[in-house]
């Protein structure tokens, strides 16, 4: 018998018999991390080139992330799809999340660019990347909040109705 570990994020994980906990990856989470960690880079004035890679490869494994989850939404058993299926009334939600799969992809191939832009990094440049990078991520998490939610709605009523 399994038993469970509860991680940082107060989710409980499963822990496999060979004592390895069980987690699913969550991309939107994954990508809210990596952008979290893009915005709080330190930069140095001697070293600005250093920040500029950092940054770079940070917002590239988040847009990494991004364009999975736009991915798994696409699948036939995706929640947002068994969502707009089992629940016809949840269809602008669904809808506004399907929106803003465009949106983020635009968001962060923007961020990729331009932090990826030749020329002088000073801490302008810096302050407004990083701007940039704190603004998506929480268009991430209210993105990730309404899936939550449309999930639970979904959840919730099979479940009543089952029993």
């Amino acid at each position: 018998m399994a038993t469970t570990s509860t991680s940082y994020s107060g989710t409980f994980a499963p822990v496999e018999p060979d004592g390895t906990i069980f987690t699913i990856r969550d991309p939107l989470a994954e990508a809210r991390e990596l952008l979290r960690q893009a915005a709080r880079l330190p930069f140095h004035a001697s070293r600005p080139q250093a920040w500029q890679a950092a940054f770079r490869q940070a917002v590239a494994d988040a847009r990494s992330a991004i364009r999975h989850h736009i991915w798994s939404a696409e699948l036939p058993d995706s929640p947002l799809n068994r969502a707009e299926s089992l629940e016809p009334r949840l269809l602008p939600k669904v809808d506004q999340q399907r929106e803003e799969h465009e949106l983020f992809s635009r968001k962060i191939d923007e961020l990729v660019e331009e932090a990826s832009a030749p020329g002088d990094v000073d801490i302008w440049k810096m302050i407004e990347l990083s701007e940039q990078a704190i603004l998506l991520e929480m268009a991430l998490a209210r993105h990730h909040n309404r899936l939550t939610q449309l999930v639970f709605e979904t959840t919730h009523r099979d479940i009543g109705e089952a029993g």
